[in-house]
C-alpha cells in the first residue's frame, strides 16, 4: 500500500513538472505559421512565422516551434500584413454610418478614422456610444462644424465652425482625435477650409478636405492645394473629378499644380466611397505614376452595397490598375499611420507593437470590380481577408482556422434531419439525423450540421425507417398477367427489397428495386411480417402494396413501430439478410420516409368488402442504395423560384 502511494506521488509530481515545463515552453499565445509577411515599415517581405503574446508582436522569424504556442494557425499560402488602417470611414453621425466591427474587422481593418461624423458638440456622445464599445480601434477626424456631419445645411453653417472650440475638444481627447474634417460645404468661398486649417494649426493636427470645385463654389483645385492646404493636410476623393481636378481634361496629364502640391507635402487620399472613384481618372493618374498617398474606403451603407469598397476591394482595384501588392499594403498601413502621427505604434508588425494583423488571400481568377458610377472592369487578382487579429485576439476567422477540428470533417451526400427514426435492430425510436455518403449510412445521431451536407432533407414531420422488405410479390417486366413491374409498385411504397414469389423469371438485373429469389419462397410466410401479396394487373382495383397492407393493420390497432419491425427487421431475419432492414452505420443506404395521414379512408378486405379507417400510412420518399428514387413532395428538389432561368426556354 505504501509503495503504491509513493508511486502515485511520483506520478503526480512528474505530471506537475511536465505541466510547468510545458507552460514555460508555451511562451506565445498565438503563432501564425508559414505566411508571407509583408511589413513595409520594417522592410520585411518573406515567408516567416509571427508570434503573438500578451496582445503584442513577440517574434517574427522562420521556424518558430508550434509547441511554444498555445494556438498555432497555419497561414501558409496567405499574406500576413499589419492590420489595415482606413483613414476615411463613417461610423457615427452620418446618415449611412456603419458600426465599425461589422464593416472593418471582416475586411482586415483594425483601425478606422471616422471622417467628420462628430463635431466638438457631439464628440463626447461619439466616444461613449461607439469608440468605447467597438473592438475595432476607432479614431476620429473631428468635424469643423460643431454639430458634425448631420446634413448639408448644417455642414454649411459657418456660425457653427468654431476653430478654438474644435481645438479644445482635440486637446481633451488627444488619444483618439487625430485630425479635422471639412466636408459638403455648400456655400461659395473658403470659410470651411480656412477655419478647419486654423483649428489644425491650433491643435497641431492635419485637416482632411472633402470639397467640391463646381462653378458655384468659386473654388479651384489649384488655389485649394497650393494656397489653403498645408504640408500634411489631406485631400480625399482624389479620383473624383468634381472634387479635385487631378487630370487635365484636354491633355490627359496629371496637372502640374497637383505635382507641386505633393512636393509641398499635401497628401492625396483615395476615399473611394459611393461617388469618388472613377476608372478614367484613376487609370490615367496611376499610369503616370501618380499613386494615392493613402488608401481609404469612405465606407458607409451606400458604398458597401454599390461599389463594395472595403479595404481589400480598394486595394484590389488599384492592383488592377498597375500597383503592386507591396504598394497597396504600404499605403494601407505605414502611410496612413504616418499621416495621423501614429507611426510606428500603428502600421507595422514590429517587435513589441500592438498585435493588429490581417491575413489576406491573393486569389487568381476572373473578378469584376465596379467604380463609383457602376462601371465594371475585369481583373485576374483579388484580395480577400481570411482572418483579422486585433490586439492579439482573433476577431474574424472566415474559415474557422482557430477552431479545433471536428472529430470528422466528412461531407455528407444526403442528410435527413430530425426525423422520427424507428430502427429496432439498433434500439432507436426517437429523433435522430441520418447521414449518407455514397451508398452507405455513415452516421445516425442528433445535431449533425446541415452545413456539411450537399442535400439536406427536413424529415421532422416523418418517420425514418430502413427500406421496407416485401416478402410476397409476383413480378414481371413484360407480362402483366404474370406479375407487376417492380419499381413502380415497390419504390413508391418505401420498398427497397422484394422477394419474387411469382414466375421465377429474373427481373432483378433490370430493376432499381433489390429483387431476391429465394429457394424456400414456397414456404408459408412468417406470422410476424407484413407483405403486399402483389400479383398482377388485376391488383389495380385497390393497388395492392406495402402501404395498403400496413395501413389496414394500423387501423386494426397495430402501432407504427410494430408495423415497421414487421416490414424491416423481421423479414430481414426471415430471409437471413442481417445487412438489410436496419439503419446501422456502414449499412447500405436503403431508407424510407413515411407519414401517417388522418381522415376517412376506405379499404377492401379479402372478401372485397369495404372497411373504413381513420389513418393511412403513406411513403413520401424512398432512398435506394444512396439515391433518392421516390420523392412525392419534392423534398430534395429546388424550388422553381430559386432555380434560375431554364437553359432550353428563354
Amino acid at each position: 500500500m505504501i509503495a503504491e502511494r509513493m508511486q502515485l506521488i511520483r506520478t503526480l509530481t512528474g505530471a506537475l513538472a511536465f505541466a510547468v515545463l510545458l507552460s514555460a515552453q508555451q511562451q506565445y499565445d498565438i503563432v501564425l505559421k508559414g505566411g508571407h509577411v509583408i511589413d513595409p515599415g520594417n522592410q520585411i517581405d518573406a515567408v516567416l512565422d509571427v508570434a503573438i503574446s500578451g496582445g503584442k508582436i513577440a517574434a517574427i522569424q522562420a521556424g518558430i516551434p508550434e509547441a511554444r504556442a498555445r494556438k498555432s494557425i497555419d497561414v501558409s499560402g496567405l499574406y500576413v500584413v499589419p492590420g489595415l488602417i482606413d483613414l476615411h470611414a463613417h461610423v457615427y453621425g452620418y446618415a449611412d454610418s456603419l458600426f465599425p466591427d461589422d464593416s472593418a474587422l471582416p475586411a482586415g481593418t483594425t483601425t478606422i478614422v471616422d471622417a467628420g461624423g462628430s463635431g466638438w458638440r457631439t464628440f463626447d456622445d461619439f466616444r461613449r456610444t461607439i469608440i468605447t464599445r467597438a473592438k475595432t480601434r476607432v479614431l476620429a477626424s473631428i468635424n469643423i462644424v460643431g454639430a458634425g456631419m448631420v446634413g448639408d445645411k448644417a455642414e454649411s453653417n459657418t456660425a457653427d465652425m468654431d476653430s478654438a472650440k474644435t481645438a479644445e475638444a482635440i486637446e481633451r481627447n488627444r488619444d483618439v482625435i487625430v485630425g479635422i474634417k471639412t466636408a459638403h460645404f455648400g456655400l461659395p468661398g473658403w470659410t470651411a477650409i480656412d477655419r478647419a486649417v486654423a483649428a489644425g494649426r491650433l491643435a497641431h493636427v492635419p485637416v482632411m478636405v472633402d470639397d467640391k470645385i463646381l462653378t458655384t463654389a468659386e473654388r479651384s483645385t489649384r488655389e485649394k492645394v497650393l494656397e489653403h492646404l498645408r504640408p500634411g493636410d489631406i485631400h480625399t476623393h482624389m479620383f473624383n473629378d468634381r472634387q479635385v481636378e487631378l487630370i487635365d481634361r484636354f491633355s490627359g496629364k496629371v496637372q502640374p499644380y497637383i505635382l507641386e502640391a505633393r512636393r509641398r507635402g499635401v497628401l492625396f487620399d483615395l476615399g473611394h466611397g459611393a461617388g469618388s472613384f472613377l476608372w478614367p481618372v484613376a487609370a490615367k493618374a496611376i499610369s503616370q505614376g501618380f499613386l494615392p498617398d493613402t488608401i481609404s474606403t469612405d465606407l458607409h451603407t451606400a458604398s458597401t452595397l454599390g461599389a463594395q469598397s472595403d479595404m481589400p476591394n480598394c486595394m484590389s482595384k488599384l492592383m488592377l490598375l498597375g500597383m503592386t501588392l507591396q504598394d497597396v499594403v504600404m499605403r494601407s498601413t505605414v502611410a496612413p499611420a504616418k499621416a495621423i502621427g501614429h507611426y510606428p505604434e500603428l502600421g507595422t508588425i514590429g517587435m513589441g507593437r500592438a498585435a493588429d494583423v490581417a491575413i489576406l488571400d491573393l486569389q487568381s481568377g476572373v473578378f469584376a470590380f465596379k467604380d463609383a458610377w457602376g462601371m465594371k472592369r475585369l481583373g485576374q487578382k483579388r484580395l480577400e481577408c481570411l482572418m483579422t487579429v486585433r490586439d492579439g485576439k482573433v476577431v474574424f476567422d472566415r474559415d474557422a482556422r482557430l477552431a479545433p477540428p471536428s472529430s470528422s470533417q466528412q461531407i455528407y451526400d444526403l442528410l435527413l434531419k430530425n426525423g422520427h427514426v424507428i430502427d429496432s435492430v439498433n434500439h432507436r425510436n426517437g429523433r435522430f439525423d441520418v447521414a449518407v455518403v455514397g451508398n452507405k449510412i455513415v452516421k445516425v445521431a442528433s445535431g449533425l450540421p446541415a452545413s456539411r451536407a450537399r442535400v439536406v432533407i427536413d424529415a421532422g414531420e416523418y418517420y425514418v425507417t430502413a427500406g421496407l422488405i416485401d416478402m410476397d410479390a409476383h413480378f414481371s417486366l413484360n407480362h402483366p398477367e404474370q406479375g407487376v413491374v417492380p419499381d413502380t409498385r415497390c419504390l413508391p411504397n418505401g420498398v427497397t427489397t422484394a422477394v419474387d414469389t411469382g414466375s421465377g423469371t429474373s427481373v432483378g438485373t433490370r430493376s432499381k428495386t433489390r429483387i431476391l429469389e429465394l429457394p424456400n419462397t414456397r414456404q408459408p410466410l412468417p406470422s410476424d411480417v407484413v407483405s403486399s401479396g402483389m400479383r398482377n394487373s388485376e391488383d389495380v382495383l385497390h393497388l395492392a402494396g406495402m402501404m395498403e397492407s400496413m395501413s389496414k393493420l394500423l387501423n386494426l390497432g397495430i402501432s407504427v413501430e410494430q408495423l415497421v419491425d414487421r416490414a424491416t427487421a423481421n423479414p430481414a431475419r426471415a430471409i437471413q439478410r442481417p445487412d438489410l432492414g436496419n439503419l446501422s452505420e456502414g449499412a447500405v443506404a436503403d431508407i424510407a420516409l413515411l407519414e401517417v395521414q388522418r381522415g376517412r379512408f376506405g379499404y377492401l378486405d379479402s372478401n372485397q368488402k369495404r372497411i373504413v379507417g381513420d389513418k393511412r400510412l403513406r411513403c413520401v420518399m424512398t432512398v435506394r442504395n444512396g439515391a433518392i428514387l421516390w420523392d412525392s413532395e419534392g423534398l430534395a428538389a429546388t424550388d422553381s423560384i430559386k432555380a434560375g432561368p431554364y437553359s432550353n426556354f428563354k
